[in-house]
């Protein structure tokens, strides 16, 4: 009974000078927006590089023959020399409903040439029909087309490698490499396609053609790949997916599988170095509010230094009197909590459906990391960091009225009441 009327009485106390209650409620109101935003735009900006950078090219898991990785020498295929079923592997992966797809890829590195000039490249056989279920390569088409099955010997190349060789969509090229066998292979392709990724050694170096096509040129049975590229319906899973993968398929194929924090370690250092920012502008917010709250429950309990001491002169303990002022706070903390969670839901609205526009102020593209990240910068929803921001701040609350609920508490009534 005695609980309920400390509780009455707390947020009775509140609204006695609404003009300063008002303030504060705004200040940690405007503060949890501001946590909200900073919340959903790194998570969202989390998001964009781990997509962008692993949907391009990379992959977001990796199976590869064990000693395969980094080297990328042509000779270590899956299941060695034998090569392996490649469709009951592919079966294998995709079996865990967490895979999304899954396709086969073969690597080499070659020299180009054209009419006039030359350069290294780098050579990437894929699979046309499942390749663009993995990644999104296809999409950044910018002359000509993609690779389909009726164009064996079409390949597609990126802008930058196409302007410095000379060449266009519908020219032949020569490629001449080092077979798996130790021969020469070299063969005339027709470039059916010029992409453009917005990476700069992407660009410059990479050719994309089927498959079977880089097979026959670097002398590979049909048996034989290098890598199955994986995308999952969740990239948080991947290091869990990946070692669920590793497990199950070691007990058939010696198999190195590696998900994107491994692949790509600047990628995975920058997503770790945007959480730790999004916890320091946290703390930044928290001692803000630690400000404004203690400073309002200071003047609250010096303007009603007259009125506890006789509250404590007519009996209330001194824990009753620190229940007060921390019910006091804890009051205004909701109260403002409950004012920011309702502005804020628009503002995660539109940074979640329009995203900020940072093309004026970058140029047009946001490159981090080696990841193009793009123009727009959107937000995703990130729940738990926003359930964690509502606690910090009425944690922050609380220990912020710790100090004035200690001072109200040691009051000695008869010079309380004495206090005008």
């Amino acid at each position: 009974m005695m609980s309920g009327r400390l509780l009455q009485l707390a947020w009775r106390n509140l609204w006695r000078n609404p003009r300063r209650t008002f303030i504060t409620m705004a200040a940690i109101a405007f503060g949890y927006v501001m946590l909200l935003f900073v919340a959903c735009l790194m998570a969202g900006l989390r998001w964009q590089m781990i997509e962008n950078g692993t949907c391009l090219v990379m992959s977001q898991i990796q199976v590869h023959a064990p000693g395969y990785y980094p080297s990328r020498s042509i000779q270590r295929t899956l299941g060695g020399r034998q090569g392996t079923d490649v469709s009951a592997l592919l079966a294998a992966i995709t079996s865990d409903r967490r895979v999304y797809a899954a396709a086969p890829r073969v690597y080499g590195y070659g020299l180009l040439s054209s009419a006039h000039r030359s350069a290294g490249v780098e050579l990437m056989g894929i699979v046309p029909e499942q390749e663009p279920k993995v990644t999104i390569l296809n999409s950044q088409i910018a002359k000509g087309g993609y690779l389909t099955a009726r164009m064996p010997k079409g390949v597609v190349i990126g802008d930058k490698l196409a302007s410095t060789i000379g060449i266009d969509v519908g020219s032949e090229i020569v490629l001449l490499t080092q077979a798996a066998d130790g021969s020469i292979g070299d063969d005339v392709y027709t470039v059916v396609g010029i992409f453009h990724s917005g990476l700069d050694a992407v660009d410059r170096a990479l050719i994309i053609m089927p498959l079977s096509s880089l097979q026959n040129l670097l002398h590979l049975a049909p048996a034989r790949i290098h890598e199955v590229g994986i995308k999952l319906n969740d990239i948080t899973a991947a290091t869990t997916v990946a070692d669920a993968l590793q497990n199950q398929l070691d007990k058939t194929l010696p198999v190195r599988v590696m998900a994107w924090p491994e692949l790509a370690p600047e990628l995975a250092n920058y997503v770790q170095f945007n959480r730790g920012v999004t916890f320091v502008l946290f703390i930044i917010f928290f001692l803000l509010a630690v400000i404004g709250v203690m400073n309002t429950m200071l003047m609250a309990v010096f303007e009603r230094t007259r009125e506890l001491g006789m509250l404590m002169a007519l009996g209330m303990r001194p824990a009753q009197v620190i229940v007060l002022i921390m019910a006091e706070a804890a009051g205004l903390a909701a109260a403002s909590l409950v004012v920011g969670g309702a502005l804020g839901v628009p503002v995660l609205w539109y940074l979640q459906e329009h995203g900020l526009e940072l093309g004026s102020a970058t140029g047009g593209v946001i490159s981090l990391a080696g990841v193009v990240v793009g123009h727009l910068w959107y937000g995703r929803q990130d729940f738990p960091v926003y359930g964690e921001a509502a606690l910090g701040l009425a944690a922050t609350a609380l220990v912020s009225a710790l100090y004035p609920a200690w001072r109200a508490a040691h009051f000695r009534p008869t010079e309380a009441i004495r206090r005008v």
